[in-house]
């Protein structure tokens, strides 16, 4: 196969010039004299989207072709066109960067899927069964540029496929047929090559391409960039606080702390009614609850499934141990592992905020600031409490020396959008935690009530990595 290689609107390499007979824009993208055959690919090689920075104009033809094309309701979209700005009055510059799921060599969301839903094919592209999706949302985490959509309509995730559909008769993916500069196409890519060097998939203000080694080739205007700022800069929003996992994760490190601090039947049984409470609570999070079995594919890869299989090991456990107590140390050892899967599972680049070991360590202080005290062990608890307030400001110190919005925006949601919650959610806990060596019930309530307002904080302050958004889909600043 050449360079140039020319079948049915898939152009290889370098384009002819518009308008010639061998053109494949002037045959519409329809079928050529090759067939609706696929351009095979030589061993080593995939496809790719390409991008042409300053071709493209900004008109969002792309985005209205995907979602035509792919039946896509309002609220979903698998390709995006974000701005980027740059220099100052009066020589100010302003481009547009569109993009779609980026193929990746090493894609994120199919390490992390949980039910495997997502599969590497050999042409390159990441497809995703959407028989096997549970809609938990998993993928939208562990993917740096969020490109996994979840449809509500459908209750599961959804993307880009580069249409798949259209690639197999030979045709171009709509949102390149669609574009009037041409500045989207499809290409090959060495795959040993472009693993060596894959700089040229890198961009202002988009994450690092070697996150994920994404083939997505981005040509950029020529000449220096100097300052620039993506209209998402001023787009500082909350993100979904996920009540159900709010449920699982705060119940079962309440029912940890509990088994490691029991020493009667009641408090071996408090565990157990916290564990099973929590694994239940967590099916609304799913968009396919009755298809939850699935989550437990992935154990090798995923710690999704590793948390689904210890945290419903734990819970039947701790419920053999409340009549049988030889058995309980095991339970909390069981529970601890999938604390520990728990926490794992958020340490994901994608949420600098949560991409940290601190992450781990605060999920099993706060077993032990609660568990003890259902158990009456104030001390514990207290000393957990301040645990926890050193890791939060060590968090935040982290967060805050990183000048990106990634990072420094959840620093700024913590100070302004939520500085009263977050002030409440000390005074709660630390509250709490000195009242309990005089009322045991009334500083277990003020700390299992701050931490509730903490785990909603750790949902919702979250800035994710993304591509640069648009003016006119910004929200207002928080």
């Amino acid at each position: 196969m050449t360079a140039t290689s020319v079948v049915e609107g898939l152009q290889i390499g370098p384009r002819r010039p518009a308008g010639s007979p061998e053109d494949p824009q002037a045959r519409h993208d329809g079928l050529g004299a090759a067939g609706p055959e696929l351009l095979p690919l030589s061993a080593g090689e995939q496809y790719r989207f390409s991008f042409a920075m300053e071709a493209c104009v900004g008109c969002h033809s792309c985005e209205v072709a995907c979602a035509e094309q792919n039946g896509l309701p309002a609220d979903t979209a698998w390709r995006r066109v974000g701005e980027i700005e740059g220099g100052s009055y009066p020589d100010t510059t302003r481009f547009h960067l569109s993009m779609s799921c980026n193929h990746c060599l090493d894609p994120a969301c199919l390490t992390g899927c949980p039910t495997e839903a997502y599969v590497k094919l050999d042409n390159g592209v990441v497809a995703h069964h959407a028989d096997d999706c549970i809609g938990c949302q998993y993928c939208t985490w562990n993917c740096p540029y969020s490109v996994p959509a979840f449809q509500p309509d459908r209750r599961i995730v959804t993307k880009c496929d580069m249409c798949l559909p259209r690639l197999e008769v030979g045709l171009k993916p709509a949102c390149v047929g669609a574009c009037p500069t041409r500045a989207l196409d499809v290409e090959v890519v060495d795959v040993a090559a472009w693993t060596a060097d894959h700089a040229e998939a890198d961009a202002p203000h988009l994450p690092p391409s070697e996150l994920t080694l994404s083939t997505t080739r981005i040509v950029l205007p020529p000449g220096e960039w100097g300052e620039t700022a993506a209209a998402s800069d001023v787009d500082l929003h909350p993100e979904h606080p996920h009540w159900p996992l709010v449920v699982l994760t705060l119940l079962t490190q309440v029912a940890l702390g509990v088994s490691l601090t029991a020493t009667d039947e009641t408090s071996r049984l408090a565990a157990a009614v916290l564990a099973a409470g929590a694994l239940a609570g967590s099916l609304l999070h799913l968009g396919r609850p009755a298809h939850a079995w699935k989550a437990l594919r992935n154990l090798r890869r995923s710690w999704l499934s590793r948390e689904v299989l210890l945290l419903g090991s734990y819970a039947g456990m701790a419920a053999v141990a409340v009549p049988v107590a030889p058995l309980a140390p095991l339970a909390a050892f069981v529970g601890a592992a999938g604390v520990y899967a728990s926490g794992r599972l958020y340490v994901v680049p994608g949420r600098p905020s949560w991409h940290s070991p601190l992450t781990i360590v605060a999920f099993f202080l706060t077993a032990l600031a609660t568990g003890p005290l259902v158990t009456g062990h104030p001390a514990v608890a207290a000393g957990a409490v301040g645990g926890q307030l050193a890791v939060w400001l060590a968090n935040l110190v982290r967060l805050g020396r990183d000048p990106r919005r990634e990072w420094n925006g959840t620093v700024a949601l913590h100070r302004h959008r939520f500085g009263w919650l977050t002030a409440a959610r000390w005074a709660s806990v630390v509250g709490g935690a000195a009242l309990a060596f005089t009322s045991l019930a009334a500083g277990l309530a003020l700390v299992v009530a701050g931490e509730l307002i903490g785990r909603y904080l750790f949902y919702v302050t979250v800035v994710p990595l993304d591509i640069p958004g648009s003016f006119l889909g910004a929200r207002r600043r928080c």
